[in-house]
């Protein structure tokens, strides 16, 4: 009893000083004290800058439109993980983990990796990446500096607690596995076979992050891929009525479906947290986040066809916010910000549940272990 309040007692101090340095650069105070980020390239900002890999975009017209340049976010601006950040209240770009010399790890971590998978396989073919195993391996490094700034673990584990976490995982096993013929996943499995490989692994991924003391997080689905413009150049003949290589997408449903199955159950395996689905595939409609913009199935900047990544020091559109697209795969930062407005707050019940981001900070748990940052705040 008597440690379980000095721990309440030193969180408090932590939050107030926390709060007290916002306040005295006259900055608000982010609605949770730290925001955890794991994907790939839709969420990467900057990570793969340190890595030996083709799969880096540090040069422009990347982040044409970003105060510090091209950054190795896969944008000409702000991604999605960097959307929800300020909407989080956050008034600072969240730290990637690099090689683990980040220093501002107590308002969160960006492990996000451009071609990283579920899978370890996803990617290797491209060089080194940062898989989904290796982000939550760096993240145990956070969570270890933590313990040891705050005084010991009891007080990290109340701390991270109260953190959002994001996952935005899958693309690139598909896209960088499934899809490609230099694997040979797609002869091994049948598309519902490989989705229950993803999501069995996933799950165990999952599992380990909320052992680490995730108790807020949320799980995104997978986007429209067959809808990106490098898809639709490649499967020219297996279009749809919307222009969408129907096969591609069909497939990444299959996952999609699979992992909110998964989510309730890890819902009703742990009372004392929350994995909520963000819906990807809905926001990334036409009739959703696309209405508005002019050009929905082109690249803003100049791409090979068929490919991917900007040519090196090209000129983008002038009209970048029209673009959905700003590479062949990739959001433009005016996408990025109709994506995850949506996602921190949906429109629809149909864009997130059981919860969206915004209703998910303020959940309080019943449980006894997970320490309420409101009366941490008082």
């Amino acid at each position: 009893m008597e440690s379980g309040l000095k721990a309440l007692w030193v969180l408090s101090a932590v939050l107030l000083v926390s709060n007290w340095q916002h306040w005295t650069y006259g900055k608000a105070v982010p609605q949770v004290p730290c925001y955890f980020v794991f994907g790939d390239s839709l969420f990467d900002n900057g990570n793969n800058n340190y890595l030996n890999t083709p799969a880096k975009v540090n040069y422009l017209p990347y982040g044409i439109d970003f105060d510090t340049g091209a950054s190795g976010r896969c944008s000409n601006g702000l991604n999605i993980a960097d959307t929800i950040a300020e909407q989080l209240g956050f008034d600072s770009y969240i730290s990637d983990f690099g090689i683990g010399s980040c220093t501002n790890f107590l308002d969160g971590v960006n492990y996000g990796s451009n071609g990283a998978g579920i899978l370890d396989l996803t990617g290797y073919l491209t060089g080194e990446l940062f898989t989904m195993n290796i982000q939550l391996y760096n993240h145990n490094i956070t969570v270890s500096r933590v313990a040891k700034i705050l005084g010991s673990e009891e007080v990290a584990r109340k701390y991270l607690s109260q953190c959002i976490y994001v996952s935005d995982m899958g693309h690139n096993d598909y896209l960088n596995n499934y899809f490609l013929d230099g694997y040979n996943s797609s002869q091994l499995y049948t598309p519902e076979e490989f989705a229950q490989l993803l999501i069995e692994t996933y799950e165990t991924q999952l599992e380990k992050l909320y052992c680490s003391g995730a108790r807020k997080i949320a799980v995104f689905g997978l986007i429209r891929v067959g809808c990106m413009p490098s898809n639709i150049q490649k499967h020219p003949n297996e279009l749809d009525a919307s222009s969408c290589a129907y096969k591609l997408n069909d497939d990444v449903q299959i996952f999609n479906h699979k992992l909110q199955e998964l989510l309730r159950k890890l819902n009703n395996r742990h009372s004392d947290a929350v994995f909520t689905y963000i819906n990807s595939y809905e926001i990334d409609s036409d009739n959703q986040t696309n209405t508005g913009f002019t050009h929905t199935r082109q690249s803003c900047c100049d791409v090979e066809p068929g490919s991917v990544p900007c040519k090196s020091l090209s000129f983008p559109c002038s009209n970048r916010s029209d673009y959905v697209y700003w590479d062949g795969a990739h959001f433009t930062e005016a996408k990025a910000w109709a994506f995850g407005k949506r996602a921190y707050k949906r429109q629809s019940p149909k864009d997130a549940y059981p919860y969206d981001i915004s209703e998910l900070v303020k959940l309080k748990f019943d449980d006894s272990d997970v320490y309420d940052i409101n009366h941490a705040q008082l």
